[in-house]
């Protein structure tokens, strides 16, 4: 079993003890064509790896017809955001061509993540690479539909909840506080982007390419103020932009190169074990967003609304748990005003 963890590049940060300690409570099954794994709005108190075969991951619409949001096949995860919030899951999986699967107690998973920071730091890592590659899929799908993403002071809220004072002092003193004119390409698709960003001041435009008949066309998908965190994306999962961002107005932003982030959390597990946390709870909040304003959109359809190319309908996220977004918009405010200094 070990041979097949380390197969899939998603895994290769966790280390033997741990595949062999999943393995030891984990239970291999084999899935037919039909099975419905996970139904949305349920709470399963399982997380599953496909190890083979096919599933497909689906929205049910205002007609209770079914709407295919993207496919899921090995070496990727299932059922894994309730582990970070205790939400139930954002869609139902169904399994179109035989699947093995591994079974994974809930359970057993947030135990180890409360007591091994060690394992916590690997393990957030892999649910971040999981749901960065799941927005990929969902960013391009939704841009399809003219769905746009919320616009909410949502990433540093839950960053610097989960974060401590340490930490952020740690950011001040290793960012690099920087001014972003108006046009400026802060991050191209498809190119690597050389650090994560936090948008400081000013307004961001998030663009996707998508080819269509006419050729290339670029979209605006989202707008982004203050308190953004950009290129969080590809820095987990090490792929290139999967969108363009560009200041809409005079920015300012602070930039942690990603030499100096990758070293940091290599030498402080404990910082790590924060940081893919966060980084996990932002990008799972986006999912739901995007599929909270697929449905709305799909509402508004089938009642004869009509809806402009920019979608735009109240924030879904659910606020209660983030129990520390008061003390993260105090450490906002204190990061700002030091590197105003």
């Amino acid at each position: 079993m070990s041979q097949i963890f380390s197969s899939f590049d998603n895994f290769q940060n966790l280390k033997a003890s741990d595949f062999e300690w999943i393995e030891s409570m984990a239970q291999a099954e084999t899935h037919q064509p039909g099975t419905v794994l996970i139904k949305a709005g349920k709470f399963s108190p399982f997380i599953y790896l496909c190890l083979s075969g096919n599933l497909i991951a689906t929205s049910t619409q205002a007609d209770d017809s079914k709407q295919q949001l993207m496919e899921i096949s090995a070496g990727e995860l299932i059922g894994e955001t309730s582990l970070l919030d205790d939400h139930s899951d954002l869609y139902s999986v169904t399994v179109t061509e035989t699947a093995q699967l591994l079974t994974i107690p809930k359970h057993n998973i947030k135990h180890r993540l409360q007591s091994d920071r060690y394992f916590a730091a690997s393990f957030y890592h892999l649910l971040s690479i999981n749901l960065s590659e799941r927005l990929r899929k969902l960013t391009n799908f939704m841009g399809k539909q003219n769905i746009r993403e919320g616009e909410a002071l949502r990433k540093v809220l839950v960053l610097f909840a989960v974060l401590n004072d340490s930490d952020i002092s740690w950011m001040v003193a290793n960012g690099r506080a920087e001014k972003a004119a108006l046009n400026t390409v802060l991050i191209q698709q498809g190119r690597e982007v050389p650090a994560v960003y936090l948008l400081l001041e000013g307004l961001v435009g998030i663009y996707l390419q998508m080819n269509n008949n006419y050729g290339v066309q670029e979209k605006e998908i989202a707008k982004r103020v203050k308190g953004e965190i950009l290129g969080d994306m590809s820095f987990v999962d090490g792929g290139t932009a999967s969108v363009t961002v560009k200041a809409l107005e005079n920015a300012w932003i602070l930039a942690i190169s990603r030499q100096t982030l990758t070293a940091k959390l290599k030498a402080d597990r404990a910082f790590a074990s924060r940081f893919y946390r966060s980084i996990a709870l932002t990008l799972s909040n986006r999912c739901l967003d995007l599929l909270a304003r697929s449905s709305t959109a799909m509402l508004s359809s089938e009642t004869g609304e009509m809806l402009s190319a920019d979608i735009e309908v109240e924030d879904e996220l659910d606020l209660d748990m983030l129990a520390g977004t008061a003390i993260a918009g105090t450490r906002f405010d204190w990061m700002i005003n030091q590197l105003r200094r």
